[in-house]
């Protein structure tokens, strides 16, 4: 199939007069040594940014903790119900909250869609709409 694109771009480029690229063997990545590509940077570590879900998370271990201490009569466990609860909350809302990716449709390099207005009723209006 691939052949048969290239063919046609070649007898289109050869009516328009242009000169057809040349065609090159696909080249072999190396799989070591000198001529090696270096492999992309992994993350490494653990990142403290707070996400929902961890937000979430955090909030569950908290509200465990609180039935916990309930259970065994301590004091302070009401402490631990309302920042479960605090946590929840955030979580929620920095979900709802943190920005969406979307992806851009490309053609050749070319954005298909034309950028999103920035003014505030727009964004104010999609966010009504969930859009």
């Amino acid at each position: 199939m691939a052949e048969r694109y290239q063919r046609e771009i070649e007898e289109i480029l050869a009516e328009a007069g242009e000169e057809a690229p040349r065609r090159q063997a696909p080249r072999r990545r190396p799989t070591g040594g000198e001529g090696a590509r270096p492999s992309p940077p992994q993350r490494r570590g653990f990142s403290l940014r707070p996400t929902p879900g961890r937000l979430a998370f955090a909030g569950v271990a908290s509200l465990a903790v609180a039935l916990a201490l309930n259970l065994l009569g301590a004091p302070g466990a009401s402490v631990f119900l309302w920042v479960g609860v605090a946590l929840f909350v955030a979580a929620y809302v920095s979900y709802f909250t943190a920005p969406r990716r979307t992806t851009e449709r490309r053609w050749r390099g070319e954005a298909l869609d034309a950028p999103p207005a920035r003014d505030s009723l727009s964004r104010l209006w999609r966010r009504i709409t969930g859009g």
